[in-house]
């Protein structure tokens, strides 16, 4: 194993010369920055400073000064020269370790000059555009018949967070009709939109798209092959002018005779062969940060009648992070490689480049860009490169929480009232919109409280009053329900339980005293005994009020005969006085 490394690093200095090319033509649309990046001796499988190299460290040796040139080229515009100096660099390094016994703190120090004099090699930095402007999967390549009228349809739409404003476009032509097949029919054919706003949702970007057309004339002139159209954008960001290209295609007939784009010039070159990306793929179809997924990009020869060969692709994510040593790429390749090779595309065919990626788990949701570099040759090994990217969205998993709930009170009787009150935690990376919450229950009704959107790391507060309806009759279980939706309109819910108690009202009862201890208050029986007693009361009552009268009747009745008694006696005595002595009996 260790041998076929140093073999492929030996191979590898060997053929340094013939990938100059690579590097000569410079990457547009990101921003530039100082490419600084420190080999550190902890990238080394040996650790030790005095410990000596092995096959594996100069296998991560030759791929840093790989990825350190890749930098260079996308911030740098690089000259001929410039380019050729650095190939030569990195043609005497790999040799260089290929060949050299050297320790741990040898190998840092020596790899830190490379970088140094590769960083020097690259020249002037000189500031690229920020492009924020796309082309769609909507944007199709049209077909031209010489003579007659096509349309050229441009789909933008704006990737930034921030709006854009009074965005120009352009085409850039030529009288040269291997550039521009199309007759010139006025001095400026431009398009305007007024406001381009930023993409709100990722997986509808075409629906903010917007799309600017042209009817062009297809020149009698027009050779047949596909032709490369240049678009010139510029538009306000901020209140500050910008300015970046958007290149499209378009394939054409010629008039019988005119030739054809891949046929030899004069000179006895030929007309440039173009690899251009006809659509991607990935599985599984959604990305999410963390995930491992196969992408597959199908490219095309749009040549009709050259062949290309020997072709090398690189597949360069784009960077996050802003520090020195916090920038890493959204998208690492899980074979170690971001290079394809393919030998051969036949004119005018298609071929898939697959690979196995993995995409870093603190991505933020949203599209991730891919750049596709080609360098390839024709049947003559005219050496050509091509660039191209790709737009990935990464999505992340919703990761929502919720936290102990107040119940005040936790029992009540029906036609009450209780306050349910909790929060709610987004603890991932992706915003919550639409975060509602609602209850579920028997017992209970209402309590529906929108809460609205959650960024990444707030929480919201759900403050409920629920009516209490029905009494509890099972375990007093209700389900407070929370639903969010992510930035494609995907509903989502959780659910937690509370307990809460509803009874009948109670109502007083009378004191009904020592009625008995058969008297079952419980039972709410009828007072019998209560009423027999009353009514044997009221019937001893009525007995002695009849005996009291009537001894008071007989009474009276006694003084009534002794008083005449005593008047009889009195008349007696009244008659023996006037008769002057008591008569003879």
């Amino acid at each position: 194993m260790k041998n076929r490394i140093l073999s492929t690093i030996i191979r590898v200095c060997a053929a340094a010369f013939t990938a100059g090319a690579l590097f000569m033509a410079p990457l547009p649309g990101l921003p530039a920055k100082e490419a600084q990046a420190y080999f550190d001796a902890t990238l080394l499988v040996t650790k030790g400073e005095d410990e000596f190299i092995t096959d594996e460290d100069r296998n991560v040796a030759y791929y840093w000064i790989l990825d350190h040139m890749n930098t260079l080229s996308t911030l740098y515009d690089l000259s001929p020269d410039a380019a050729k100096r650095m190939n030569e660099l990195w043609y005497e390094a790999n040799c260089f370790i290929a060949e050299t016994q050297l320790t741990v703190g040898q190998l840092v120090a020596y790899m830190n000059e490379v970088e140094a004099n590769l960083t020097a090699a690259a020249g002037m930095n000189v500031p690229g555009a920020n492009q924020f402007i796309f082309l769609t999967n909507d944007t199709r390549v049209p077909s031209g018949i010489y003579d007659q009228y096509t349309t050229v349809s441009l789909s933008v739409v704006n990737f930034g967070k921030t709006l854009l404003q009074d965005v120009i476009i352009t085409p850039v032509v030529s009288t040269d009709p291997d550039k521009w097949p199309f007759k010139i029919t006025s001095a400026q054919d431009t398009r305007k939109i007024y406001r381009l706003e930023p993409v709100k949702k990722i997986d509808e970007a075409d629906k903010w798209s917007q799309t600017v057309n042209w009817n062009f004339l297809v020149s009698g002139d027009a050779k047949t092959g596909t032709y490369p159209l240049t678009f010139h954008v510029k538009y306000y960001r901020d209140g500050a002018i910008e300015e970046t290209d958007l290149v499209t295609y378009a394939n054409i007939t010629g008039a019988p005779g005119n030739g054809s784009l891949s046929e030899s010039a004069p000179d006895g070159k030929t007309s440039t062969p173009r690899i251009i990306v006809t659509g991607f793929s990935t599985d599984p179809a959604k990305v999410y940060a963390g995930d491992t997924f196969h992408l597959t990009i199908n490219v095309q020869n749009t040549s009709a009648t050259t062949a290309v060969n020997n072709i090398q692709f690189d597949l360069k994510a784009a960077k996050e992070g802003t520090g020195e040593n916090t920038t890493y790429e959204a998208f690492l390749p899980t074979s170690g490689s971001a290079t394809i090779f393919v030998s051969r595309i036949g004119a005018g065919q298609s071929a898939d480049l697959n690979i196995e990626m993995t995409a870093r788990s603190d991505l933020t949701q949203k599209p991730y860009v891919i750049d596709l570099d080609a360098a390839y040759e024709d049947d003559k090994n005219n050496p050509y490169t091509a660039s191209t990217s790709v737009s990935i969205p990464v999505h992340q998993e919703a990761r929502v929480d919720t936290g102990d709930a107040e119940i005040l009170p936790s029992a009540v009787e029906v036609g009450g009232t209780v306050n349910v009150m909790y929060s709610i935690y987004n603890k991932g990376k992706t915003t919550l919109y639409n975060v509602q919450a609602d209850f579920e229950g028997d017992s209970i009704e209402g309590g529906m409280t929108f809460v609205g959107k959650l960024d990444p790391g707030a929480t919201g507060n759900v403050d409920a009053m629920l009516n209490a309806v029905a009494p509890t009759m099972d375990d007093g279980i209700v389900k407070a329900i929370v639903s969010f939706e992510d930035e494609a309109g995907n509903v989502t819910t959780i659910e937690k339980e509370l307990t809460i108690f509803v009874y009948e009202p109670e109502y007083g009862e009378p004191d009904y005293g020592d009625w008995g201890d058969d008297m079952d208050m419980n039972e709410k029986k009828f007072p019998w005994g209560l009423l027999f007693g009353g009514i044997l009361l009221i019937i001893a009552a009525g007995v002695v009020t009849g005996i009291i009268v009537g001894k008071r009747k007989k009474k009276k009745k006694a003084q009534a005969e002794q008083d005449a008694l005593d008047d009889d006696i009195v008349d007696l005595d009244d008659d023996d006085d006037e008769d002057g002595g008591y008569d003879d009996v």
